[in-house]
């Protein structure tokens, strides 16, 4: 979960790391990110939502070579359905060399009441970073959507393939 207060999305990013890729194949590392998940109940609902951005930064003392691209294949998981946003949107961004940028747009304003989740499904070949920035636009019920930051861990979790 979210550990600031700043954000108003509940966020879990779940991290599986490469394994030893087939001869000739990159291997790529996996992070799940779950956005509307909140078992504690502590978020409070509706929020509207314009803008989601993840910022993962490259692992210390890892660096990807200037001479190679990163490979990068995303997939969104979401059920259809009234205030979900209609199509979500994945822009990347992969030219700093310090790490990825991701940024998450709905073709209409979503709106989480804790009833739905967005699932992001990356596979990555840059090794990453334990905190990952996120930064929202969102509002509580419906007032005007406001930038909002924070971190989120990244947590070592075994995901089916």
């Amino acid at each position: 979960m979210t550990p600031n207060p700043a954000l108003l999305l509940p966020y879990r990013l779940e991290h599986t790391p490469a394994t030893a890729a087939q001869p000739g194949a990159t291997a790529l590392h996996r992070v799940r990110l779950t956005i509307g998940d909140d078992p504690t109940g502590r978020t409070t609902w509706p929020i509207r939502c314009r803008r989601i951005a993840l910022a993962l930064p490259v692992a210390d003392h890892a660096s990807a070579p200037a001479d190679e691209p990163v490979i990068l294949r995303t997939r969104l998981d979401l059920a259809r359905g009234p205030g979900r946003g209609r199509q979500w949107l994945v822009e990347t961004t992969t030219t700093d060399p310090a790490g990825t940028l991701l940024t998450l747009v709905p073709a209409e304003p979503a709106r989480f009441d804790g009833t739905w989740t967005l699932a992001l499904t990356l596979d990555i070949s840059t090794p990453l970073g334990s905190r990952t920035r996120i930064t929202e636009d969102t509002a509580l019920g419906d007032t005007s959507p406001q930038r909002r930051a924070g971190n989120a861990p990244l947590t070592a979790t075994p995901l089916p393939h």
